[in-house]
């Protein structure tokens, strides 16, 4: 009996892990694949003047939401990787930022209206940078911090899994939900 007890006991402790591992529901998803709206809506809100919001479109493989910190003023969320380390990305949104000592980069097509800065402190084996898209009314900053030894390409993947959705466009898709969003570029009753 008491065998029985404890071969019961470790398969439901070896299949712990797999239950809970589930998707995290306050993931900065992008609007359209969100089920989960809500720290996006915080993010929107705790810097009103940006007429721009980071999300993500998806994670790729080896890369987990880490975090947030969403206070007044300031939103940020973390990503891990398992061969870039912890913490390797904070996406940080702001009303503005320093870009002194950042060059201009041309922007990709799909960052339209953002103004896109880099500034590399440490080249590989240990990547260190700091990613600025400046914007009406706001600043995302990426944070990239890899651990010895990562490839630079970890940096381009995750890149193209962040994507920006208009304050505006984010109020018309969140007032089909009963919801209301204001600040910078969407008029507000009141």
């Amino acid at each position: 009996m008491k065998r029985a007890a404890l071969a019961l006991v470790l398969a439901a402790v070896a299949f712990l892990p797999a239950c809970g591992a589930g998707a995290r529901e306050d993931v900065p998803f992008c609007l359209e694949q969100s089920k989960n709206d809500g720290l996006l809506i915080l993010m929107a809100q705790a810097v009103p003047t940006a007429t721009s919001i980071p999300c993500l479109s998806g994670l790729p493989a080896g890369w987990s939401f880490g975090g947030e910190d969403v206070r007044s003023g300031r939103a940020s969320f973390w990503l891990d990787s398992d061969r870039a380390g912890p913490r390797a990305l904070t996406v940080t949104l702001t009303r503005s930022c320093d870009v002194r000592g950042a060059v201009l980069v041309p922007s990709a097509p799909d960052e339209a209206g953002l103004q896109r800065y880099e500034r590399p402190s440490s080249l590989p084996p240990h990547y260190v940078a700091t990613r600025f898209y400046v914007f009406p009314g706001g600043c995302v900053t990426y944070q990239f911090s890899f651990a010895r030894g990562s490839s630079f390409g970890l940096a381009i993947e995750v890149s193209d899994a962040i994507e920006f959705f208009s304050r505006a466009e984010g109020a018309k898709l969140l007032a089909e939900h009963g919801f209301r969003l204001c600040g910078a570029g969407v008029t507000c009753p009141g």
